[in-house]
C-alpha cells in the first residue's frame, strides 16, 4: 500500500481522502457507471484499476499534460478570446 501524500505546501494539489481531485474523477466516473448499470462491485475494482493507470499515466509527464492532451482532442471548450479552437492545426498569415 502505498503512503497518503500530506501537503506540505499553498500549491500542493487538493487531497480527497486518499486522492488528489484529479486521480478521483476515474473512480467516480467508473463507480457512478457501476450503479448505473448495476454492476456496483465490478464499478469499484474497475474504478481502482483506472486510478492506478491514471496514476501511472499522470506521473510520467509534465504537469497540465492532462488538461492539455483534453484541449486538443477539443474536450475542453473555452469561449476565451485568446485561446484558439483546437481543431484549427494551421494558422496563415
Amino acid at each position: 500500500m502505498e503512503p497518503v501524500a500530506i501537503p506540505h505546501s499553498i500549491d500542493d494539489p487538493i487531497h480527497i481522502l486518499l486522492w488528489s481531485a484529479d486521480e478521483i474523477v476515474p473512480f467516480i466516473v467508473s463507480m457512478l457507471t457501476g450503479m448505473l448499470i448495476d454492476q456496483f462491485i465490478p464499478g469499484l475494482a474497475l474504478g481502482l484499476i483506472a486510478v492506478k493507470f491514471y496514476r501511472r499515466f499522470r506521473d510520467n509527464r509534465p504537469d497540465g499534460y492532462t488538461l492539455h492532451a483534453l484541449y486538443w482532442l477539443g474536450l475542453l471548450p473555452s469561449r476565451a478570446q485568446t485561446i484558439p479552437n483546437p481543431y484549427i492545426r494551421r494558422f496563415l498569415p
